[in-house]
């Protein structure tokens, strides 16, 4: 490294990075990549070491860039937060951190992956809004994309449980009858414990209380975690009114 009494002259000067060499030939870098270097103390480079430092610092600013653009928009995240933590229902504030922690998980493992981050800013305006269809839409389509890792695979999954866990303790949790199978339901999926949730969907789904919202609500929420079971029930049905076999 070159210091005091250093060959050659101090040609590029910039928020205390000195590179050496000839002022003729002295390197037009980048003032943000100086910067990002110059953040753990003063770098002096000489000769070729010139071209390693400004790869190095590239890299780093590339990373830099790509995690941030993967995050879904803060703005997003605390209006979120803050209209759960609004609510009567103490449970929604709860369940809403955990699903934002996750959906910032998510966005740190999938780097620059723009669609994940458009579907996850999309799950966060529609649960804002009051669009919970549309939220559950978002949400289980994550699972959906390319190449995913096992890692994100999971967390992708999470997602899907916690915004569904959300969904059903915001609609359901009033519902007459349904209060056991309801926190059954919450607290299964907040565990990622899909199946042990499965009985207690079913038993809501066909509860005689529901408003048409809800029965398509939980429909989508059925049709995820246990698929073919409106089939099966519309079967069981009509087996019910053959005669000798009803009720």
């Amino acid at each position: 490294m070159d210091g005091k009494g250093g060959k050659g002259n101090p040609t590029f000067v910039t928020n205390g990075i000195v590179w050496w060499g000839k002022a003729a030939g002295a390197p037009s870098a980048p003032a943000y990549a100086l910067w990002l270097a110059n953040r753990s103390g003063v770098i002096i480079i000489s000769g070729m070491k010139k071209l390693f430092a400004f790869l190095a610092v590239a890299v780093i600013a590339c990373g830099t860039h790509q995690t941030a653009f993967a995050q879904a928009d803060a703005g997003l995240v605390a209006k979120f937060l803050e209209t759960a933590r609004a609510a009567t229902d103490g449970q929604l504030g709860t369940i809403a951190s955990e699903l934002t922690g996750k959906i910032e998980s998510l966005g740190t493992a999938l780097g620059g992956n723009a669609a994940i981050k458009a579907k996850l800013d999309d799950t966060l305006k529609s649960l804002t809004g009051g669009k919970d269809s549309a939220a559950l839409s978002h949400a289980f389509d994550l699972v959906k994309a390319a190449k995913l890792t096992p890692e994100q695979l999971g967390l992708a999954k999470q997602v899907g449980n916690l915004a569904s866990a959300f969904v059903v303790q915001k609609n359901f949790a009033a519902l007459e009858g349904a209060q056991s199978d309801v926190a059954t339901i919450v607290s299964s999926l907040r565990d990622g414990q899909v199946t042990a949730a499965i009985p207690a969907i079913k038993n809501v789904a066909g509860n005689a209380h529901l408003t048409d919202g809800q029965k398509q609500l939980i429909t989508t929420v059925a049709d995820k975690y246990a698929p073919g079971w409106e089939k099966a029930k519309g079967a069981m049905d009509g087996i019910k009114k053959l005669p000798g076999l009803g009720n």
